[in-house]
């Protein structure tokens, strides 16, 4: 990248906006932090001082988790120039990409864009952070509209890895790969869609009515979420914990949950009904939604044990070691003290 690419503008001065400047900032990129909103003097420099609070305090932190180096902290604060509403024209128009980052309704979103790629550089990526909304209903907004992407970053967006990549239906390759190529300078990884804001919406749906419907207490949902579901599909995604425990697995457990929950949404999909006629069961038949085959199953096994026991250790969730800390006899313990072990 040349140092003219190394230049870029966020519109909308909230937390999203606040977090993909550091994120650029900490990567030696000069950020033009645009404030969306027209505010009085005063009012506006309160904003400022607020949004420079925050990002000074996130990478203060970082720094004593050893994320970032100390001296990176004024560096980075220094690339950050928070821009009030009537000077957008000149912070966009100097950078090669602008982020819109306003909140999560389609009137301002499409007054952002329309405003942005008027103001912008005719070469910037012009990428909107929407989670929600398809990048056909507001690619109509944007002047050149072959330059417009989406890129959904994930709070906090300093620190997740993950970015949902969307383009619409007149974005050009040479944007989307501008856009990949960007990401990846900052050191995020991209997938195609709304692949999380999918499966989170469900997952938040079930979790709250599981509550209303008292088949579990907030506090054991949280629990089963962190010390089991979080763990186990960070270290083996969800399609391939499909294949590892069977396609077969899979299949029936969904039929008996949706017939116990009267829920057709829990039921398997059709596509998994033909790819069990198919004989595709997964690790055991060498083939199901992966091509397993070539693959050392007894070193993959091991692989992914190492990557889950070192999320356990990291997360404190490890079990202690029992040569440690050897158990008390029953003489020492009375029985009507006793703890029954919970069965998992």
């Amino acid at each position: 990248m040349t140092p003219r690419d190394r230049t870029i503008a966020i519109f909308g001065a909230g937390r999203m906006g606040r977090g993909i400047a550091q994120c650029f900032a900490m990567h030696g990129y000069e950020v033009q932090l645009v404030d969306s909103k027209s505010r009085p003097g005063e009012t506006f420099d309160g904003l400022g001082r607020k949004a420079i609070a925050e990002i000074e305090a996130n990478l203060k932190t970082m720094a004593s988790l050893d994320v970032i180096q100390e001296p990176s902290v004024a560096a980075a604060l220094q690339s950050i120039k928070i821009v009030p509403l009537t000077h957008a024209q000149d912070a966009l128009s100097h950078a090669s990409f602008v982020w819109e980052a306003v909140p999560e309704h389609l009137d301002a979103k499409a007054e952002a864009l329309s405003l942005i790629s008027t103001l912008a550089r005719e070469d910037a990526v012009l990428a909107s952070t929407t989670s929600t909304i398809l990048p056909s209903e507001l690619e109509g907004w944007v002047q050149a509209p072959d330059r417009f992407v989406n890129a959904h970053f994930l709070n906090p967006a300093f620190l997740m890895p993950l970015v949902e990549v969307n383009t619409g239906t007149r974005t050009s390759d040479v944007t989307r790969r501008r856009l990949l190529a960007v990401l990846e300078s900052v050191g995020k990884i991209a997938v195609n869609g709304y692949v999380l804001a999918r499966l989170q919406t469900l997952l938040l749906s079930e979790a709250a009515r599981m509550v209303h419907e008292g088949a579990a207490s907030a506090g054991d949902i949280d629990t089963a979420i962190k010390a089991g579901m979080a763990l186990r599909f960070a270290a083996i995604g969800p399609i391939e914990f499909i294949d590892f425990g069977g396609l077969d697995v899979a299949y029936h457990a969904c039929h008996h949950a949706s017939k116990i929950l009267n829920s057709p949404r829990h039921a398997p999909p059709a596509g998994l009904d033909e790819m069990m006629a198919a004989g595709k069961l997964g690790i055991k038949s060498g083939s199901g939604y992966f091509d397993w085959r070539g693959v050392d199953i007894d070193q993959y096994h091991a692989d992914r044990l190492k990557r889950l026991v070192g999320l356990c250790r990291a997360l404190s969730y490890l079990p202690a070691n029992p040569a440690a800390n050897p158990p008390k006899t029953a003489a020492a313990t009375p029985a009507s003290q006793e703890t029954p072990t919970p069965r998992r």
